[in-house]
């Protein structure tokens, strides 16, 4: 099957788009997750998200023969004032090229307002032709879609064709305290995930940190044989937010330094080509 293969910006945190973009291209990828995801990302304020730096964003695209395939945003969907929000990121990724926007859903006690939330932002993104797929979070925090089984039950119960499931693999790890493992715990979103988070995970006293793909502890060779089985071909997002580590408690730590740029094109070529390698078997 030949499932779309993204590189997300997010590994480049401390680099502006520009860097970024010439190190997706030369590591072998021609689609991109451009990630703006607070305490993840450099410091964004949501004026950013006018029509003139998506004008730039698209430029930049076009030198460095790229495409937009989707847009990290992640936010509580349940927070007041939201909604506006979140429909001003999706028009952005929508002027980029995006298909999908990749959200957090809401925390557990908040889940009546972000059901009537997510019914506002549904309509939009149909209006749009684009997919809100929210993500299995990490931080150890009681959320409404805390792995894969509750995601899928969520997605039954939102019932609209453009909300759907962004499975991140390496998030369950620290998120359930490795109390489940992905590599089973996925295939309860296979039918409404349409996306999916490719990082790698491992442990030491100081908590989780990102690996290249196939170093850390989940079996990718056997996940990605599975995906690369499906009827229909889903995308498979590279993001291995190098700069990260999450506490022994899954809170997240980010670095007061940018990662070396050698270190980070290393691991991307690396994982790159374990993915594509996997994904041919």
């Amino acid at each position: 099957m030949n499932n779309p293969i993204l590189i997300s910006t997010a590994a480049y945190d401390g680099y502006d788009l520009a860097t970024a973009f010439k190190e997706i291209s030369r590591a072998g990828v021609d689609l991109v997750e451009i990630a703006f995801i607070e305490g993840y990302t450099d410091p964004f304020t949501e004026d950013y998200f006018n029509d003139d730096n998506a004008a730039k964003i698209t430029t930049l695209l076009t030198e460095h023969n790229l495409k937009c395939l989707s847009f990290s945003s992640h936010v509580d969907l349940s927070r007041d004032g939201i909604v506006a929000v979140f429909k001003n990121r999706m028009a952005f990724a929508k002027k980029l090229g995006a298909k999908y926007i990749v959200s957090n859903a809401a925390p557990l006690q908040n889940k009546k307002q972000f059901m009537q939330n997510i019914k506002a932002l549904g309509q939009t993104a149909t209006g749009l032709k684009m997919v809100i797929v929210l993500e299995n979070p990490g931080d150890g925090k009681a959320n409404i879609m805390d792995s894969g089984e509750p995601a899928a039950n969520l997605i039954e119960e939102i019932d609209y064709e453009n909300v759907k499931i962004n499975y991140d693999f390496g998030n369950l790890l620290s998120h359930c305290f490795e109390k489940i493992r992905p590599e089973e715990d996925y295939k309860f979103v296979r039918d409404c995930a349409v996306h999916y988070h490719v990082k790698d995970v491992a442990f030491d006293d100081s908590g989780w940190y990102f690996t290249e793909i196939g170093k850390g502890t989940i079996d990718y060779q056997k996940i990605l044989k599975e995906l690369a089985g499906l009827s229909e071909p889903v995308p498979i997002s590279l993001e291995i937010p190098l700069r990260i580590r999450r506490a022994p408690d899954a809170s997240p730590r980010r670095a007061s330094l940018p990662v070396d740029l050698e270190e980070i094109r290393q691991v991307m070529e690396r994982s790159v080509n374990f993915v594509k390698t996997a994904l041919a078997i």
